[in-house]
């Protein structure tokens, strides 16, 4: 596993001092990226920024469809697709940028359209689901995001062709279950998936933070690629909870 900067996150924690004391938790060690550059560190900020602007479009999004204002998630499928190649067209300079940002919070939108079903889904079994399954994505977002920011070798990096081979295993595997339609199949891209969405927060993250040391500073791209990795990483959270709450259910009227 990789060594981390801020994994002396008790500063001189865990160590007892000559009275018998343990020293304090020091936060300012936790959140230290003193390690990082600060164009870097500005630039991150921009990207962290973004990142909640389109998770804001993507909640109106889901709002709107649930209220049958734009309810297509099908064809919200194609025009995040859509939106987000064209964003990847474009050079990202001084005049283009507030177009990028559009056609990012474009792609956020249909993106929350065309999980509307799977909100409405969960609203029916139990509106709480999504919260609980919010916030577990916002903090394990928040971990693994510290995890590689506070590493100082981008040893992450090397995640790269271990996820790219997890996810050609997964698509395998979705193909397969197209014509067997096994459950334990689903249940094994399941978890797998989830896995990989940690990974590739970890991979993204330090992917950007490279990137940004070698003077690439499109924070909306950046910030693009953090969201669909949020976003996978919600869904089979929320898809998890689902399939839990419905087996804690289908026992109970079994008694």
């Amino acid at each position: 596993m990789a060594q981390t900067a801020g994994f002396s996150i008790f500063g001189n924690t865990g160590r007892h001092q000559a009275d018998g004391k343990s020293s304090k938790f020091n936060l300012k060690t936790l959140l230290d990226f003193s390690t990082l550059q600060p164009r870097v560190q500005n630039h991150l900020k921009n990207v962290y920024t973004c990142l909640l602007g389109a998770t804001l479009c993507a909640t109106l999004g889901v709002f709107l469809s649930l209220n049958g204002w734009l309810n297509y998630p099908r064809l919200a499928v194609f025009a995040s697709m859509a939106t987000s190649i064209w964003l990847f067209s474009i050079d990202f300079n001084a005049r283009t940028q507030m177009k990028c940002f559009g056609l990012m919070s474009a792609t956020a939108l249909f993106t929350g359209i065309y999980l509307s079903p799977l909100i409405n889904l969960a609203i029916n079994v139990d509106p709480q689901l999504i919260m609980t399954a919010f916030l577990l994505t916002t903090v394990i977002f928040v971990c693994f995001s510290l995890s590689a920011l506070l590493t100082k070798n981008r040893t992450y990096l090397y995640l790269g062709g271990l996820l790219g081979t997890g996810t050609s295993f997964m698509l395998l595997l979705s193909l397969m279950n197209l014509f067997g339609r096994s459950q334990l199949i689903f249940n094994i891209n399941l978890y797998l998936g989830l896995a990989l969405a940690c990974g590739y927060i970890l991979y993204d993250t330090q992917l950007i933070v490279e990137r940004a040391n070698n003077g690439d500073m499109n924070y909306v791209k950046h910030a693009l690629l953090l969201f669909i990795d949020m976003v996978d990483l919600f869904v089979r959270i929320l898809i998890i909870l689902l399939k839990n709450s419905q087996n804690k259910e289908k026992k109970s009227n079994n008694r």
